[in-house]
C-alpha cells in the first residue's frame, strides 16, 4: 500500500468509539434502575471488538509499511524508530503519572507496585493478566499494547528474511496455530485467552501481503469481501440482541468461533475500503472526516480514556438524583473498581 487511505482511519475511528462507549456504559446497570440507560448499555457492550479490529488494522498497516521498506538501509533501524517515537513518549508520561500518583495515595502498596512495574516497562503486562494479576484500573487497556510490542519483536525479521510464499505459509500457520491454542485453552480453562489477537495480527499482515503480490488474490478477496463483512456484522447485532446472553468476551462459543468471526470482519472490512467503488455509501461512510478524526488520534483516545472516564465518576459522585441512581460515582468507583476491562 503506497498511499495513505482515509477509510482504514474511519474504521480506526469506528474501533476506538466502540471501546469508549463500551467502558462508558459497562456500569450503568450498577449506577442507574433507568431503562433507557441500561438498553444503551446492552448495545453497547459489544463494544470492545473494537480492540479486534485495532489488531486485524495494526497487522495490515504495519505490514504493509515493512513490505515497502524490505530491502532498504536502515531497514530495522528506521521500523523501531518509527514505534519508539510513536508508541512511547504517551506511553511512559501516562505510566508515570499513573504510578507516581498510586504511590502518592496508597503509599502502602508500594511494595505490590515496585514489584510489578518492571512488567509495564517492558509491555510484560498481559503475563500478569494471565496469570490472574489484574493491573491498576487505569492501566488495564495496556494488555493490548503489550501483545502488539511483543508480536512486533520478531515481525519485521520474518518479513525481511522470508520469501513471499514461505512468508504467507508463516502467515497461514500462525493464525492456525492461534486459533488450535485457543481452543485447547477454552476447553480447559475459564480464563479468556489472547491467543486470537495474534492470528488477528497475522490475518492482518496476511491481506496486507496478498495486495502487495497478488492482483488475483486481490480481485478473489474482492468477491467475497462485502458479503463477509455483512454476513459477520449480522452475526455480531444477532448476538447482542439476544436475551439473557453470557458476558460476551469470556464464554465458550465466544473463544470457540467468535473471534475468528470478528477476526474475518476487520479483515473484509480492509479489504472492501481498498478494492470497491469510492463512491459506495459504505466507504463514504468510512471516510467521513469525523470517524478519521478520531481514527487519526485513536491511540491517544485508547490510552486516556480510561483515565478520563474514572475521574469523571469519582469527581460527580452522584447523591441519588442522576436518572434512578442506585450508588453514588465515589461508591461505585471504589466498589466497582476491579470491573473496568
Amino acid at each position: 500500500m503506497d498511499k495513505r487511505v482515509d477509510e482504514l482511519d474511519g474504521i480506526r475511528g469506528i474501533a476506538i468509539l466502540l471501546v469508549f462507549a463500551f467502558h462508558a456504559f459497562k456500569r450503568a446497570s450498577y449506577f442507574t434502575a433507568n431503562p433507557i440507560l441500561n438498553y444503551i448499555a446492552k448495545l453497547t457492550s459489544i463494544g470492545w471488538i473494537g480492540v479486534d479490529i485495532f489488531f486485524v488494522l495494526s497487522g495490515f498497516l504495519i505490514t504493509s509499511i515493512l513490505l515497502q521498506k524490505k530491502g532498504e538501509k536502515d531497514y530495522f533501524k528506521n521500523f523501531y524508530a518509527r514505534r519508539v517515537l510513536r508508541i512511547f513518549p504517551l506511553y511512559y508520561i501516562m505510566l508515570g503519572i499513573i504510578i507516581f500518583s498510586m504511590l502518592a495515595v496508597e503509599p502502602e502498596a508500594q511494595p505490590h507496585i515496585l514489584e510489578r512495574l518492571p512488567f509495564y516497562l517492558l509491555y510484560q503486562q498481559n503475563w500478569l493478566m494471565a496469570a490472574g494479576d489484574l493491573p491498576p484500573i487505569y492501566l488495564l487497556v495496556t494488555w493490548s499494547l503489550a501483545i502488539e510490542e511483543q508480536f512486533y519483536l520478531f515481525w519485521p525479521f520474518l518479513i525481511y528474511f522470508l520469501q513471499k510464499r514461505a512468508l504467507v505459509l508463516a502467515n497461514i500457520g500462525i493464525i492456525l496455530l492461534s486459533v488450535f491454542v485457543r481452543i485447547i485453552v477454552a476447553l480447559v480453562s475459564d480464563d479468556a485467552v489472547t491467543a486470537h489477537y495474534i492470528s488477528s495480527l497475522a490475518l492482518g499482515a496476511l491481506i496486507a501481503i496478498i495486495f502487495k503480490e497478488s492482483i488475483l488474490w486481490q480481485e478473489r478477496l474482492k468477491k467475497i469481501a462485502l458479503p463477509a463483512l455483512l454476513g459477520t456484522t449480522a452475526l455480531v447485532l444477532i448476538v447482542v440482541l439476544m436475551p439473557n446472553r453470557e458476558e460476551l468476551y469470556n464464554n465458550i462459543p465466544i473463544r470457540l468461533t467468535g473471534y475468528s468471526v470478528l477476526a474475518i470482519m476487520g479483515g473484509s472490512s480492509i479489504v472492501f475500503s481498498l478494492t470497491h467503488d469510492k463512491s459506495s455509501l459504505l466507504r463514504r461512510f468510512f471516510r467521513s472526516k469525523s470517524l478519521r478524526f478520531f481514527g487519526k488520534y485513536s491511540y491517544a483516545l485508547y490510552l486516556i480514556h480510561p483515565l478520563i472516564l474514572q475521574i469523571f465518576l469519582d469527581i460527580s459522585d452522584f447523591p441519588g438524583y442522576f436518572m434512578g441512581c442506585k450508588i453514588s460515582g465515589l461508591a461505585g468507583l471504589r466498589q466497582l473498581s476491579g470491573d473496568f476491562i
